[in-house]
């Protein structure tokens, strides 16, 4: 029996992203870093979040480059073969809930 939870804190390094699925759910993609505070050498690791349902409006309203926030989910993974016959494997974090930890100003809301 296994268990696939994970719980982040991060800074967004880049806009986030609304598009549609082939199935036409809108989802909205983050891209994070997050602190390796468990490494020697320090620096940070760079994921993608996937973020569906009703969070996605906020998401995108809300959400800038730079905003710190939370994020709970799980991993996916997709295993594919490119045109060169070469597997790749992508892993994203599925998002279950959103928490934003810095709210942008009031003037930029208000645009």
């Amino acid at each position: 029996m296994g268990m696939n939870m994970v719980a982040l804190i991060g800074r967004l390094i880049a806009d986030p992203e609304v598009m549609k699925t082939s199935e036409g759910l809108s989802v909205c993609k983050l891209r994070m870093a997050v602190d390796d505070t468990g490494s020697k050498e320090g620096g940070s690791d760079f994921l993608d979040i996937g973020v569906y349902g009703n969070q996605v409006d906020l998401c995108e309203r809300y959400l800038r480059k730079g905003f710190v926030c939370g994020v709970s989910g799980k991993l996916h993974s997709e295993v594919r073969v490119n045109k060169r016959g070469v597997w790749h494997t992508t892993v994203i974090v599925v998002a279950d809930n959103v928490n934003f930890l810095q709210w942008p100003d009031r003037k930029e809301d208000e645009e």
